[in-house]
């Protein structure tokens, strides 16, 4: 049985994975899933998004984030599809990319940015998720999880090697979501350039996310979070605007290369 599992793996994968160029990431990437089908998904997540948390109905507010998302996506390294622009009813500070180029910030955020530089910083970083297209890369893990989860399981009913499966599993993947951030950081301040905002804007409200952050939780940074922490974050992104490492920037890109080891 293992072997016909093993087959079925692999036709469905060499079938139906295409190799591309990506010109955000400079690689060329295996792609599961077509553009159609990505803005097909995307579009209906996103009326989730919206049935759940509402738009906000400051007109003045979604023509500014809409208008600062044009430029950005303007100068984005993907024009395949076309990129949404909206600003949901949420007081929390937050923003999320969907499959297919939709693109949410919340009211919270909006209210808490000094500047269309500093609203810019983070629809860059979201617009960057979308052009690498992580979303999808994300979801063709989950799949390769679940037909690789059904052959490591086939006629074994130990638990623990269950629930072992499914740590790697979780560690492998919120790795991924890591990396798949600071390339997103990267691509930010890439965008930002190009569309005339000012990058250290990036560092700016990294540094009002991190005083949110202290506000809310005083839990020690775990692994199990998908974001860098903040000053790592800002090491990667000097780096970015300067193309210069200074050496407290040096040490904690140290420690990101000692965490992905």
């Amino acid at each position: 049985m293992k072997k016909y599992i093993i087959l079925i793996l692999f036709m469905f994968f060499s079938g139906c994975m295409s190799t591309q160029y990506n010109t955000a990431t400079s690689k060329h990437e295996r792609i599961l899933y077509s553009t159609d089908k990505e803005v097909r998904m995307g579009a209906k997540l996103s009326k989730k998004v919206i049935k759940k948390y509402g738009l906000c109905e400051d007109e003045e507010v979604q023509k500014r984030v809409k208008d600062i998302g044009a430029k950005l996506a303007a100068v984005s390294d993907r024009d395949d599809l076309k990129y949404h622009f909206a600003v949901i009813d949420d007081e929390e500070v937050n923003a999320l990319a969907l499959p297919g180029g939709y693109i949410f910030v919340s009211r919270g955020l909006v209210e808490a940015a000094d500047s269309d530089d500093e609203i810019a910083a983070v629809v860059a970083h979201e617009v960057g998720h979308v052009a690498a297209r992580h979303s999808m890369k994300q979801l063709q893990g989950e799949y390769l999880y679940t037909f690789l989860t059904a052959l490591a399981v086939m006629g074994n009913s130990d638990r623990s090697f269950q629930g072992g499966s499914n740590f790697t599993y979780v560690s492998l993947m919120m790795q991924y979501s890591r990396e798949y951030e600071k390339e997103a950081d990267k691509l930010s301040v890439r965008y930002l350039k190009r569309a005339g905002y000012d990058p250290n804007a990036a560092l700016d409200m990294l540094d009002k996310l991190a005083a949110l952050d202290e506000k809310r939780s005083r839990r020690a940074y775990t692994y199990f979070k998908s974001h860098p922490p903040h000053d790592m974050r800002q090491a990667l992104i000097r780096k970015e605007i300067s193309g210069e490492l200074y050496y407290d920037d040096y040490l904690d890109l140290i420690s990101i290369y000692e965490e992905d080891r």
